[in-house]
């Protein structure tokens, strides 16, 4: 995966992860006072709206890291508790996030928010400790050395050339 890649992914999840604690902060706690009631925040459908394309741009994202980083790493048999935990933790939290959306019965939507932004908000360490775990030996793998374990996955997928001795007529 380049630089600008795993920067633009980052982004796009720093970008979610933010939205998503900053509605629930104002959800929960930045109500102010009004002539009916308590309103909510005037920031909060902002952020729920900035959450919502974040999250759209995540599920791309899920796609394209599970081409480009998930199967070379599992290959490469890297980090595949934190990865594996990472990656099942994004497609619950975009499942989740669709049935916050579809619910109509309130307990059950009160059920899936609160798991929701639970594994949300647990979501930043299990990255941190996939992105910064040390590899073998103590020693943090270097983008140089993770590139050359990936090229050689890739090198071992590639087709080996056809045998002179195979047949090639019309219907082979």
């Amino acid at each position: 995966m380049t630089r600008g890649l795993r920067r633009l992914a980052q982004a796009v999840l720093a970008l979610l992860w933010a939205s998503g604690a900053a509605w629930l902060v104002l959800h929960h706690w930045g109500q102010r006072a009004g002539a009916f009631g308590p309103e909510p925040s005037a920031a909060e459908p902002w952020a729920l709206r900035a959450h919502g394309v974040a999250a759209t741009a995540t599920v791309a994202l899920l796609g394209l890291l599970y081409g480009l980083h998930v199967r070379p790493g599992w290959r490469a048999r890297q980090r595949r508790w934190s990865g594996g935990a990472l990656f099942g933790t994004g497609v619950a939290l975009a499942l989740s996030g669709d049935l916050l959306y579809y619910l109509a019965d309130e307990d059950a939507r009160a059920a899936v928010a609160l798991a929701h932004w639970a594994v949300g908000l647990a979501a930043l360490p299990l990255f941190a400790a996939h992105r910064w775990r040390r590899g073998a030996g103590g020693a943090q793998v270097n983008g140089a050395e993770a590139v050359r374990r990936q090229e050689a996955v890739a090198k071992d997928r590639q087709p080996s050339p056809p045998s002179r001795y195979q047949p090639r007529g019309r219907w082979n």
